[in-house]
């Protein structure tokens, strides 16, 4: 798991801009108000999130040695 494409530094901006256009989709083209359709959102976010704080862990253990 550690050195999957999805922790990678370069995949970290993909978390955001699918969640952005997912958010833009379902909110001003699709209309929807069904709130249950942004937990998939939120998980994006919470992919990316994650990712960066591995990221900034892994730089600091490799900086520290």
């Amino acid at each position: 798991m550690e050195n999957s494409i999805f922790w990678s530094k370069k995949f970290i901006p993909v978390y955001f801009i699918v969640a952005f256009l997912s958010f833009a989709l379902f909110k001003f083209y699709i209309q929807t108000d069904n709130y249950l359709v942004y937990i998939l959102i939120i998980l994006v976010l919470d992919l990316g999130i994650a990712s960066c704080i591995y990221n900034f862990k892994k730089d600091n253990n490799q900086h520290s040695n």
